[in-house]
């Protein structure tokens, strides 16, 4: 593993201040190791490499994991689901145009592409409601797999050789993400995935993810599975709001 640095902004003129974005290129057979330890692979190559994030990471532990719904529908509509390779056959399908139509209706701004690059690792699942044409949402995921001597005898990604699968992004047409959410760690517990990771876990937004049976979070030093500590922390990145606060966030008052 080699380590790199992204210094994104410094203050020192008023206060003593460095903020940067640790990030590492992993080796192909350092990928179990690494999503133990906190890591996770960006979407977008950094000069030509593929490279991996450090943050609070989240996931779920398999063994620990229950259905939150007996049944997936929509208005009484029955969700179907379908995994796909990464490739241009996204663009055949319209997932670019659900995608736009998602941001439009969430008003989020449009600064992610899940469709800008591809890597190996990369699958879609897409949502359905009845039949595979009627398409209503999507998500793009990552396949983390255990280290070489544990690979199968084929060739391609077998879901039995995955020490982790990771959600990016859901987007969807209308509001299924709960819903779909389920149906995809479900299908991670069907596939025999150890755990199940939810990317970063910062401020209030990302309260929901600790909602889950399972629940583990990165702290930076292990894996912890404090939920309340958790939504702590994700309420005070919400509340602080200017570069002055870092100095000392113990000031920040806690709201539970």
């Amino acid at each position: 593993m080699e380590l790199l640095f992204d210094h994104t902004l410094g203050k020192q003129e008023q206060q003593d201040l460095v903020i940067c974005k640790p990030m590492a290129i992993v080796e192909p057979d350092e990928d179990a190791e690494a999503i133990d330890r906190g890591w996770l692979a960006l979407d977008t190559p950094i000069g030509g490499k593929e490279v991996f994030y450090q943050s609070r990471s989240t996931r779920i532990n398999m063994d620990k994991f229950r259905p939150r719904y007996k049944e997936h529908k929509y208005q009484n509509k029955q969700l179907g689901l379908k995994v796909i390779d990464a490739s241009e056959m996204v663009k055949l399908l319209a997932l670019p145009h659900i995608y736009k139509q998602y941001m439009k209706r969430k008003n989020f701004g449009a600064d992610y592409d899940p469709f800008g690059h591809y890597h190996s690792r990369d699958q879609f699942m897409i949502f359905y409601l009845e039949t595979a044409d009627n398409i209503v949402g999507f998500t793009k995921q990552k396949k983390y797999r255990y280290q070489e001597d544990n690979y199968s005898t084929i060739d391609n990604f077998d879901s039995k050789d995955l020490a982790g699968l990771e959600s990016c992004i859901h987007a969807n047409t209308v509001p299924i993400s709960d819903i779909t959410m389920d149906m995809e760690i479900e299908w991670a517990s069907n596939n025999y995935v150890r755990y199940f990771y939810m990317g970063s876990g910062y401020e209030r937004s990302s309260e929901y993810k600790a909602n889950y049976r399972g629940f583990e979070w990165w702290t930076g030093a292990e894996w912890s599975t404090n939920k309340k500590q958790y939504k702590r922390l994700c309420r005070r990145d919400s509340r602080l709001t200017s570069f002055s606060e870092l100095g000392n966030l113990s000031l920040i008052p806690d709201k539970f």
